[in-house]
């Protein structure tokens, strides 16, 4: 293993995202929430097997914001570290996380139909476990954003009730006539039983994991179905054009493979239904287990990252990224003429 990993891909990988002047002029604040002691921070130990020893694979994040990412040399799950408190990761969330993530400070219907498209694609993941019966399915999404997901399994005759800390995104659904409301797991009605508990790339956000497994428990029945999707550490290749600083994020305190995730929830008492690299995942609760071992996923994960480095300089002239930078190019041309709005309403409106 190259004891200099973290140096590696600090120089070799450059991030490639391109940002409007929105995401700057926030860059720019955070920077200054951070440096005026707003933004406060603390270490951590790894929340799987508790270990404080680590190797560091990165310090900065994909907009170039301080973010130290390490890799647990005792079970492999990959984290930040130091990270934001909760407190100060509430008020990013709240004022400054969709600005810098989306581009833009309101919800678009384009953001809204993307969220509806992928809600069809957890939809088919889910449905073969669904109940055969006409039973209506109760579906619970935390952190919703603007609802689209659950738009899709109301159209589906689920009845769908969202919870989100952005408050500006959560009014777009509500005005959809999606039901959602501020907060988080914590806030959900007990009255509310959920069927499927939907955490589509929300769960790399939360800090305190074991509580949130926990409160989960207190939600779930034993057939309630809890979908979890995060982007795969182990998936850099599919998604983010074989670049690991494409992929870090600050607000991601978490980089989770399927090996990992899986250590989470089992020694957490749930049990693995299904999943995949990407990652996808279904868990149901399961029984008390004190003989659930920790697979180690650290000299994979390691493995798979300079793999992955190595391989994107042939990537750089495949089929797959000439395909890439060709539609980002004709994006671009688009909105050089002012029609990409247009033009994205109308092929998302043969879709809906």
């Amino acid at each position: 293993m190259n004891k200099d990993l973290h140096n590696i891909i600090q120089k070799s990988q450059v991030s490639g995202l391109k940002l409007n002047d929105l995401q700057h002029k926030t860059i720019e604040q955070i920077n200054l929430n951070v440096d005026n002691g707003e933004y406060k921070f603390e270490n951590i130990l790894c929340p799987v097997c508790s270990s404080d020893d680590f190797i560091t694979l990165a310090e900065k994040d994909r907009y170039g914001l301080e973010n130290k990412t390490v890799i647990c040399k005792s079970c492999g799950l990959v984290y930040t570290n130091p990270r934001m408190t909760q407190e100060s990761y509430n008020l990013f969330y709240d004022t400054l996380y969709r600005k810098l993530y989306v581009g833009e400070s309101q919800p678009s219907d384009k953001f809204f139909q993307d969220q509806y498209r992928h809600g069809r694609e957890i939809y088919n993941f889910l449905q073969s476990r669904f109940a055969k019966d006409n039973t209506t399915i109760n579906v619970l999404e935390v952190g919703c954003g603007a609802g689209g997901i659950l738009s899709y399994f109301k159209d589906k005759s689920c009845n769908v009730l969202g919870v989100d800390l952005g408050t500006e995104y959560l009014n777009y659904g509500k005005d959809k006539g999606l039901k959602l409301m501020p907060g988080s797991l914590k806030c959900v009605p007990e009255s509310f039983h959920p069927d499927v508990i939907i955490y589509s790339h929300v769960f790399e956000h939360i800090l305190d994991l074991k509580s949130e497994l926990e409160l989960i428990k207190e939600k779930c029945s034993k057939e309630t179905l809890l979908y979890i999707e995060v982007p795969g550490i182990k998936n850099v290749h599919n998604e983010y054009q074989m670049n690991f600083m494409n992929y870090f994020q600050n607000a991601h305190t978490f980089n989770f493979s399927l090996v990992s995730l899986r250590n989470l929830f089992e020694t957490n008492c749930f049990k693995f239904i299904r999943g995949d690299d990407y990652v996808k995942s279904i868990f149901v609760i399961g029984q008390e287990n004190s003989d659930n071992d920790i697979t180690n996923d650290f000299d994979s994960v390691i493995s798979y990252i300079e793999s992955t480095i190595e391989n994107q300089k042939q990537y750089k002239y495949s089929a797959k990224n000439i395909k890439f930078k060709l539609m980002k190019g004709f994006g671009r041309f688009l909105s050089f003429l002012g029609l990409k709005k247009l033009v994205s309403k109308l092929f998302f409106k043969n879709r809906f």
